[in-house]
């Protein structure tokens, strides 16, 4: 669905990491609430995949699902075909206005950190409804940087379009978090679950790591810019004392998530149904 021309999806790649539901991590977090309704056999589609991490992780999770992924980068997906073979790939065009996919062909989609990217959600969550079949799963992940629970809310000049997470992120909306439930029933979904994620810690650790990929952009200005994928996939057992503190406190934040996950914050996981 349509991308911001601002921002080059083909540049920034994300979900090069490896997870699984029981790291304690965040990503291990977000990969185990989205297994918690999944069907076990059928057909799944992630919207805006990336280079596959949870695709890829489902691989071993649910074995009996058959696996498809769709995003704006054809790089991303080459990535994600490499990685696994067994997983099919759909391009999906940066303007256009349906997904690739037939009405009611999947059993399941997931949708993670994807609403706040495209330019109509409405129309993302009304072709995530059409591509699902009566009764389907949909499992998705939203930040809410407009929820007064979110630091970004509060600091001057993350609105506009010079904000670290739209230059960065390529975030284009900024959802409240009563708006987010409210777009999901109104496209015609039944609420299963909502957990919570990135309370006290999460927001600091999520600033903290957008001002980093901006340093990091401005010393090296010729190359792409890092994802927060990057920050995490680089301090995988690296032994220096940077990719450490990224690993301790990636562990703090799920166990943020974890003790906390049933009190509201801005970083939404939602299940729901095809009504």
């Amino acid at each position: 669905m349509s991308a911001p021309d601002s921002f080059d999806y083909e540049a920034a790649i994300w979900g090069r990491e490896t997870i699984r539901p029981d790291e304690r991590s965040i990503a291990g977090f977000r990969l185990a609430e989205a297994l918690a309704f999944l069907p076990a056999r059928g057909r799944v589609l992630e919207v805006g995949c990336g280079a596959g991490r949870f695709l890829c992780a489902l691989e071993a999770q649910r074995p009996g699902l058959e696996r498809v992924g769709a995003d704006v980068s054809a790089r991303a997906l080459a990535a994600l075909a490499a990685r696994s073979p067994g997983t099919s790939t759909r391009l999906v065009e940066a303007h256009a206005s349906a997904l690739p996919a037939r009405d009611g062909e999947f059993d399941a989609v997931l949708a993670l950190d994807v609403l706040e990217h495209v330019a109509d959600p409405d129309a993302m969550l009304a072709e995530i409804h059409r591509a699902l079949g009566a009764g389907g799963v949909f499992h998705l992940h939203v930040p809410c940087e407009a929820s007064p629970l979110c630091a970004w809310r509060w600091i001057p000049g993350q609105a506009g379009p010079r904000g670290l997470k739209r230059r960065y992120g390529g975030h284009v909306q900024r959802f409240a978090r009563g708006e987010v439930l409210e777009r999901v029933a109104a496209a015609g979904f039944e609420i299963l679950r909502v957990r919570n994620s990135l309370h006290l810690l999460g927001n600091l650790a999520d600033v903290a790591a957008f001002v980093a990929i901006a340093r990091g952009h401005r010393r090296h200005p010729e190359r792409p810019p890092d994802t927060t994928g990057d920050l995490l996939a680089a301090s995988a057992g690296a032994t220096s004392t940077g990719a450490r503190l990224v690993r301790a406190v990636d562990a703090l934040l799920w166990w943020e998530a974890r003790l906390l996950g049933a009190l509201p914050s801005w970083s939404l996981h939602i299940s729901a149904r095809r009504i």
